[in-house]
């Protein structure tokens, strides 16, 4: 039963804003146009925490505009659910799955985080921020709302060596 109501908590609630802090223009990243090739960065093998259990992440390096993406959430060992994603100029699309291959969305739905800044080490969506911290790790932060209350799970993840 847990594993359904994230389904609910990350499917039909994702608010559309980031939080945001002000910084001076002196402190404010540059902002750059999009090109998938600079974020390369993503690319490998990451894991971490994330909803109270093991979070596991591949990416794909870039082709043809798109990098692909695979998610997994482990709890007590077991796998709670599974992501498959895309990131493009647009934004990250995602589509959830059961540990049985049941997709959470209808078939023809995903998930969508609009793109609405990229700079060298940072993605910033609606609803959801990718940051590299070092070559090593990198902070995600979700913002979602169960029921009434808005809140950001935050996933720090380390590169895992090949």
């Amino acid at each position: 039963m847990k594993k359904f109501k994230w389904a609910l908590a990350l499917t039909g609630i994702i608010i559309a804003s980031s939080s945001m802090v002000l910084l001076s223009k002196e402190e404010a990243p540059e902002a750059i146009e999009f090109n998938i090739n600079n974020y390369s960065w993503l690319a490998g093998h990451w894991t971490g925490d994330g909803f109270g259990g093991i979070s596991d992440e591949v990416w794909s390096l870039p082709a043809d505009g798109v990098m692909m993406g695979v998610y997994r959430n482990i709890q007590d060992g077991k796998v709670s659910f599974y992501e498959f994603i895309t990131l493009d100029d647009t934004g990250m699309k995602l589509k959830h799955f059961t540990p049985e291959m049941k997709s959470w969305e209808e078939k023809e739905d995903f998930v969508h985080f609009e793109l609405v800044e990229a700079t060298a080490n940072k993605l910033t969506f609606k609803g959801l921020v990718m940051e590299l911290k070092s070559e090593t790790e990198m902070d995600i932060s979700l913002r979602m709302r169960e029921k009434d209350e808005v809140r950001t799970e935050v996933f720090h993840m380390k590169r895992v060596k090949p």
